[in-house]
């Protein structure tokens, strides 16, 4: 691998400037090709279903958030013995319910992790810059249906919350290509967002490349930067 990576790099070096240019374009058309090929589509697969997966579970917790308020009012009211074992039924449902939505992402990276992931990636290529990094955190929404069927109920506290990073780097062609693949064989689950290379009057070899990558958590907050 080592030295096809030196053979192509001697053979870069032996282009012409106008040469190196339509090599660049053209890797970075295979680049895109083979992003959407080898991880947009795919990802976008997994990201549908896993989303899928938190709604209903998100919706199923406001049902029994709703249950347990019902409950809780009717309880108040008559503090009869069947309403309290109903409203324990309830409870170990939504402990239940909690569980099953732990055990969906416990495969993701945490946020504090993936923060720390790429960042070791990065000083494993000294020839590639960090230009800047930037954190978000945002609630995932519920599905209308399960709003509109909960609009005469007090409203739940969000359960999940997708945090990302956003990454510009800056170095060469070979380089940049490097981290993405390392990044992808890293063995940790994330959610690709979007991926930009640009290339201006400095050249191929300070291309700028920025990722957004987002993973899911229950913890409010943002990713630490």
């Amino acid at each position: 691998m080592n030295n096809a990576m030196h053979s192509l790099r001697q053979r870069w070096q032996t282009l012409a400037p106008r040469e190196q240019w339509l090599s660049v374009l053209v890797g970075a058309s295979l680049l895109g090709m083979l992003y959407l090929l080898l991880v947009a589509e795919p990802l976008a697969g997994r990201i549908a279903h896993q989303d899928s997966q938190l709604r209903l579970a998100e919706a199923r917790q406001l049902e029994a958030n709703n249950a347990l308020l019902e409950l809780q009012a009717k309880l108040a009211a008559d503090p009869n013995r069947p309403y309290r074992d109903a409203l324990d039924v309830a409870r170990t449902n939504r402990e239940q319910i909690l569980r099953n939505i732990d055990e969906e992402t416990r495969s993701l990276v945490s946020p504090a992790r993936m923060k720390a992931l790429l960042q070791d990636l990065l000083r494993r290529q000294p020839q590639l810059q960090m230009v800047a990094l930037q954190s978000f955190s945002s609630p995932l929404e519920l599905p209308a249906s399960a709003t509109d069927a909960a609009k005469d109920a007090p409203p739940a506290a969000v359960s999940f919350y997708r945090h990302g990073l956003r990454l510009t780097l800056q170095g060469g062609y070979f380089d940049l290509l490097d981290y993405l693949q390392a990044v992808q064989n890293s063995g940790w689950r994330l959610h690709w967002d979007s991926l930009d290379y640009h290339i201006d009057e400095a050249g191929p070899d300070q291309a700028r490349i920025t990722l957004e990558l987002h993973t899911l958590s229950r913890e409010a907050g943002w990713v630490g930067v």
